[in-house]
């Protein structure tokens, strides 16, 4: 009979140990998956974007978001800083600020930004181009090739250029007077000739009205980090467009003072393509 209860006893103990052994085993997978799934919300496939569009033309040139926070929203993008002090570009996480006299330079963490559209970058579709002669070739290319356009897309287009004309921006000073209406048609222009480079954007549908840039917009940095700006025109010999679909939007508004008392009676918008 004892020989039995040890026999019942040392077989218990095995099941103890093994199911032990088992839960370990499932909060192990369980602390792994929960890792991944942060990783995940880290870099969501959403397009941010940062004030809006109206505001911007109704002479709202200040935003409260800094350059080290609009890194967190995304690794490509577009927008202008604070009192339209230059273009901005976003390639890689890394920004870019394109300011009136042409220079190109890499802004500090805490300078802030009036007006921002980024996102994570992440390739799901690609296609080569060659001899493209200008911006409306790119843009007939991409409507052919895209499924619809009742959908957000961002872009990433790296080529050779034979030629490229970048726009800029003046450097405005408070009180702001000039909208924007009339600040774009007057901007600098800035032109260089056989190099090469990157093109980041997006694609936003006509249904975004004045909140967004309608249909494409596109800022780009040279390969040699010399020249930027939005695009205004171009010919290029070959690119790469690669293009990441975006079914998810999100914006948030600046809180500064001109911005919550602004007056948005202005309606502005690039020629829509």
């Amino acid at each position: 009979m004892r020989k039995i209860t040890l026999i019942a006893l040392t077989f218990l103990m095995l099941i103890s140990c093994n199911n032990k052994t088992s839960k370990q085993g499932d909060l192990s997978s369980t602390v792994s998956y929960e890792v991944d799934s942060a990783s995940e919300v880290e870099k969501p496939d959403t397009f941010y974007h940062y004030s809006i569009w109206y505001a911007f033309v109704n002479r709202v040139f200040e935003g409260d978001i800094t350059a080290k926070t609009l890194k967190t929203k995304g690794d490509i993008g577009l927008g202008s800083y604070n009192a339209l002090d230059g273009e901005l570009i976003m390639l890689d996480g890394v920004l870019y600020q394109a300011t009136q006299d042409g220079k190109v330079q890499t802004p500090n963490d805490d300078i802030k930004i009036a007006y921002a559209n980024t996102a994570f970058f992440d390739t799901e579709d690609s296609f080569e181009l060659t001899n493209v002669p200008n911006y409306k070739t790119l843009r007939d290319s991409i409507n052919a090739h895209i499924p619809t356009k009742n959908i957000f897309y961002a872009f990433k287009i790296h080529g050779n250029f034979k030629k490229m004309k970048c726009g800029g921006l003046h450097k405005q000073e408070p009180p702001y007077e000039t909208g924007l209406d009339v600040l774009i048609p007057n901007r600098p222009v800035f032109e260089r000739e056989n190099f090469s480079g990157t093109m980041v954007g997006f694609f936003c549908p006509e249904y975004i009205g004045n909140i967004n840039v309608a249909a494409y917009h596109l800022h780009f940095v040279s390969d040699d980090k010399t020249f930027a700006g939005h695009v205004m025109e171009f010919e290029a010999t070959d690119l790469k467009v690669e293009v990441d679909y975006i079914y998810e939007y999100t914006f948030a508004l600046p809180q500064t003072e001109a911005y919550l008392k602004g007056n948005f009676e202005k309606e502005f918008q690039y020629k829509k393509k």
